[in-house]
């Protein structure tokens, strides 16, 4: 049987529809919504999971919605595989999904604040990577190296928007065809630059992706810790270019040991001259990184972390090098990762005194969670 048709049950973590085939077997599909009935078409594998093709939807949600991008649904862009669904019932599908998390994971949170939704839900992104042959200028299509050129993104913000059609009105340039193995280069833009300041295959500091939703992450950071002596001394591990340091600078903490790698973001770091900020270059990744960042900051009573969607991948003798700990803020962007290391937090005497998740990037599966943890 290559057809069949089904009632998607459930989202995957990955914001794919789970279907069961009639012979008991699990699939999942891309462009459905719980409760969608479709007729789905057998394909293949995709990173270890069975995918398949909708071919028809029978029955459809209710909070369906007709996509305002030309691109959305061919699935050789997909940048925004939700935006066939109302933005109110992708924040429920999300808060559904940390709920999931927390029960799956046995994490008991004393505060669980409703999801920060995204003020605008397109024309929002103020940084994106490109990549073009030369010839065309667009994204890869997930799972290969094929080039798919787009006309407009709609996610992108004004600024960004002016950009890529800037890129664009330079096509054909043969300065930017590939000469090593990969078929394309790559652009990356943000906001903050000028047209002439964008230059094929160099990398941009990370920024977060939308600038209204961070402000309001750096306005959390200083409400959680509004009651907090500023003459506490504070550790901040991967601090990247600063941007949470800077709200660390700005509450009126004054002995602030920001951490990050050697590399562009600590110069800009460096640059800002916070007041109240000693930087230490490190790799938060290496052993013994934490009795280094004790040795440094040893009356440390806040750490802040920010990690990437690793987690914080070395957390042996994070508590018995930074001893007087009092206050844990964990941002992360990616709740399995989180739920790791909460879980081994709570092992060692912490709780989850609040739990807030956040938007960035509507129309996506993804959810940045922002928590406070305190010692028992």
């Amino acid at each position: 049987m290559n057809s069949f048709e089904a009632t998607v049950r459930v989202l995957s973590a990955k914001g794919h529809g789970v279907v069961d085939h009639p012979d008991g077997r699990m699939f999942f599909a891309k462009g459905v919504w719980t409760g969608e009935t479709a007729r789905f078409q057998l394909t293949g594998t995709e990173k270890n999971y069975d995918v398949i093709t909708v071919l028809e939807i029978l029955t459809p949600s209710e909070h369906r919605v007709a996509a305002p991008c030309a691109h959305h649904g061919s699935e050789k862009c997909g940048g925004c595989p939700w935006m066939f669904v109302s933005y109110a019932e992708q924040v429920q599908a999300k808060e559904k999904k940390i709920d999931f998390l927390l029960s799956k994971n046995n994490i008991s949170v004393e505060k669980r604040y409703p999801l920060v939704a995204s003020e605008k839900n397109l024309g929002y992104r103020n940084r994106a990577q490109f990549k073009t042959d030369g010839l065309a200028i667009g994204f890869v299509t997930e799972g290969t190296n094929d080039l798919y050129a787009i006309d407009d993104c709609l996610v992108l913000n004004p600024k960004m928007r002016e950009h890529l059609q800037s890129l664009k009105n330079q096509l054909p340039r043969t300065d930017w065809k590939t000469t090593g193995p990969q078929p394309w280069n790559y652009i990356e833009i943000d906001d903050l630059q000028s047209s002439s300041e964008i230059v094929l295959n160099r990398r941009r500091p990370f920024r977060q992706g939308n600038t209204e939703q961070n402000l309001k992450m750096k306005e959390w950071v200083q409400s959680v810790l509004s009651d907090e002596p500023k003459e506490h001394p504070v550790v901040e591990a991967f601090c990247g270019s600063g941007n949470l340091t800077e709200a660390l600078s700005q509450a009126g903490f004054t002995r602030i040991l920001a951490s990050e790698v050697r590399g562009v973001a600590v110069e800009e770091l460096r640059a800002k001259r916070l007041a109240g900020v000693e930087i230490l270059e490190i790799d938060m990744n290496a052993k013994g990184v934490w009795q280094q960042l004790a040795r440094r900051q040893p009356q440390a009573k806040i750490l802040l972390v920010d990690p990437p969607r690793e987690g914080l991948e070395v957390r042996q003798g994070l508590f018995s090098s930074l001893k007087l700990l009092e206050t844990l803020v964990y941002i992360s962007c990616d709740p399995n990762t989180w739920a790791r290391d909460v879980k081994d937090f709570q092992s060692q005497g912490w709780r989850v005194e609040s739990l807030t998740p956040i938007d960035l990037f509507p129309h996506t599966p993804h959810i940045e969670l922002m928590s406070v943890l305190r010692l028992q």
